[in-house]
């Protein structure tokens, strides 16, 4: 992965016209000029600091960008869409992010915590010839009041781990949850792995952030290699910046990252910034590219026998 000591050009270009795009005092929205919103602007701050040149501050952007999320949490909590849009409250996790490790957001993180502990994906009696998962199980959802999902879950135990929560009894159960999910041929989809016995496809955004949430978890070996090996074989196609961000992120928080990672970076950036610019794009691509983006998710990368 590229360093802050070291950065390609296209790394320091997309820095500059992801700043370009900011909305003074606020953050990102999802296209140009659109409403600041809590997801890009969360991701858009990671992304900062991620390329964040050696020996430099936050950005007076990425600074702004998180007080501006400090201004749209709720009294309970939580964090919505975005300023106008309280509800669902699923980004609240990218927030937590956004405020870990900075002192003055220490009582922003503590309220959006209490309150994600407090959310719970429905459950129902175990149905797993119907589903092919445990469905009493409880992880986090989308929408509050309806069924878990692998991707809020994840982000959810990402958040709680990167606040030494890793032992709290919902991050346990959250981390069961994303196994119990897995495709018995590798990787994972949205929600189910199989329904009335056919076996759904794996997909690598979701594949990427579960193995991320699962980095260093013992006795995981077989469902961690046949995640990494379904990646592997699939990021050489990949063109979505979503995508190629969580997958590359997912196999590097297992030293599986593929040699030729900064080949294809640079590829889907010069086609993104040949189409049109939008935020979440870019953040993906210079997220994905940087070394120290693990540590802002709160992710140790760990050696599990494969290679890159």
């Amino acid at each position: 992965m590229t360093s802050s000591l070291q950065q390609p050009d296209w790394i320091k270009e997309g820095r500059e016209k992801l700043l370009h795009l900011f909305s003074p005092g606020c953050g990102w929205g999802y296209f140009q000029e659109g409403a600041p919103c809590t997801e890009p602007t969360a991701l858009a701050c990671l992304a900062l600091r991620a390329a964040q040149p050696a020996g430099q501050n936050d950005s007076p952007a990425a600074d702004a960008a998180a007080q501006w999320l400090a201004s749209i949490q709720q009294p309970n909590g939580a964090v919505g869409v975005s300023k106008t849009v309280r509800t669902p409250e699923w980004p609240t996790p990218y927030a937590i992010l956004v405020w870990s490790g900075k002192g003055k957001y220490a009582e922003n993180t503590k309220n959006a915590i209490g309150w994600l502990l407090t959310q719970k994906g429905m459950t129902l009696e175990d149905e797993r010839d119907i589903f092919g998962h445990d469905t009493t199980i409880t992880g986090w959802p989308w929408v509050s009041g309806t069924h878990s999902w692998v991707e809020p879950t994840a982000l959810a135990v990402m958040a709680l781990r990167r606040n030494g929560l890793q032992d709290h009894a919902r991050t346990q159960e959250g981390l069961r949850l994303i196994q119990d999910r897995c495709i018995s041929a590798g990787g994972w989809n949205y929600g189910n792995n199989t329904v009335y016995g056919t076996t759904l496809r794996p997909q690598p955004a979701v594949t990427g952030i579960a193995l991320l949430a699962l980095n260093g978890i013992q006795g995981i070996d077989p469902i961690v290699d046949s995640a990494c090996n379904y990646l592997e074989s699939t990021v050489p196609r990949l063109r979505a910046p979503q995508s190629l961000c969580w997958a590359l992120l997912g196999l590097t928080a297992w030293e599986r990252r593929p040699a030729a990672s900064e080949d294809w970076l640079e590829e889907i950036y010069r086609l993104v910034v040949k189409k049109s610019e939008r935020a979440p794009q870019l953040a993906y691509l210079l997220l994905a590219a940087s070394s120290q983006s693990l540590g802002l998710l709160g992710i140790q990368s760990v050696t599990t026998g494969g290679s890159a």
